[in-house]
This record gives structure tokens, C-alpha cells and sequence, in this order.
């Protein structure tokens, strides 16, 4: 027979372990959010980790071309001194050739600008290397920086599915232990 007394007791007994359900439902959220920070704490730090990689790769990349750019213009230096000196040899040899008459200059003259005429054309294509240079220097420069941001992005998103997956799991999970 049911009595006053087994009702209480049924709903004492049936609070007891609802407030037992909830208290271990409770922990089981505090785990979960505690899991969650800590994914989410390792992905901050993985993705600041590859960051720093990257930063690291492009001050090296940058280095490398700055070092290249040095060597450039130490070629191009030395071949415009080359070219200074083997313009100031030739007039040496040419102002040694003539003693200076009316038609001595006039040929002089003529000479001069031949040799001016020869002069600006290699100094045309030496110009002309410099910026192939410059040019290949801005390409391998942009190459670089742009795989290593593709590496950096692969990265982050990689590291972020990663703890969606986790997260999907334990609800998962959940929905499991829950049902």
C-alpha cells in the first residue's frame, strides 16, 4: 500500500539521485570547458609558435636577399669602375695619338663620340642587368614570404580542426552518456 511515508521517502530517494545526476553532470562540464581552455591555450600557443617560425624564416629570407642585393651592387660597382677605367685609358691612349692640330680634333672629335656612343650602350645594358637583377630579387623575395604565410595558414587551420574535431567528439560523447 502506498503511504505518506513511501512517497516521501520515494521522492526523497528520487531528489538525492537527480541532484547526484546533476552533480556529475556538472563535473563533467567543468572537465569538458577545462579540456576546451586547455586545447584552445595549446592552439594559441602552437599558432604563436609557427608564427615566430615564420617571422623567423622571413628575417632569414630577407637576409638572404638583402645579401644578394649587396653582391648585385658590388658587381655592378665594380663593373661601372671597369667601365670608368677603361674610359679614362682609352682617352689616354686616343689624347697620346693626335698632337692636337685642327683636323687632329676634329677627328678627336669623331672618336670621342664613338666612344661615348659605346660607353652609353654598355652602361644601356649593364643598367639593363641591374633591374633583371632587382626584378629576380622582388620575385625570389615575394616567393618566400608567400609560402611561408602559406605554411603559417595550413598551420593555424590545421591546429583549429583539430580541437573542433576534439570538441565534436565530447559532445559526441555526451549526447552518448546523456541518452
Amino acid at each position: 500500500m502506498v503511504t505518506k511515508k513511501n512517497l516521501e521517502e520515494q521522492a526523497k530517494q528520487a531528489a538525492d539521485e537527480l541532484e547526484q545526476k546533476v552533480s556529475e553532470v556538472k563535473d563533467k562540464v567543468l572537465d569538458t570547458a577545462a579540456d576546451v581552455k586547455e586545447k584552445v591555450q595549446d592552439v594559441k600557443s602552437q599558432a604563436k609558435e609557427q608564427l615566430e617560425e615564420s617571422k623567423e624564416q622571413i628575417k632569414q629570407n630577407i637576409s638572404e636577399l638583402e645579401s644578394e642585393a649587396q653582391k648585385a651592387n658590388s658587381s655592378f660597382q665594380d663593373q661601372l669602375t671597369h667601365l670608368k677605367d677603361d674610359f679614362i685609358t682609352r682617352f689616354n691612349e686616343i689624347k697620346e695619338k693626335f698632337t692636337f692640330s685642327q683636323d687632329d680634333l676634329i677627328e678627336l672629335k669623331e672618336v670621342v663620340k664613338i666612344e661615348f656612343a659605346s660607353i652609353v650602350d654598355e652602361i644601356a645594358k649593364l643598367s639593363k642587368e641591374v633591374k633583371e637583377d632587382v626584378s629576380q630579387l622582388s620575385a625570389k623575395h615575394k616567393d618566400h614570404v608567400t609560402e611561408t604565410l602559406q605554411k603559417t595558414k595550413a598551420s593555424a587551420v590545421e591546429a583549429w580542426n583539430k580541437v573542433k574535431e576534439s570538441d565534436e567528439k565530447k559532445d559526441t560523447e555526451k549526447e552518448k552518456t546523456g541518452a
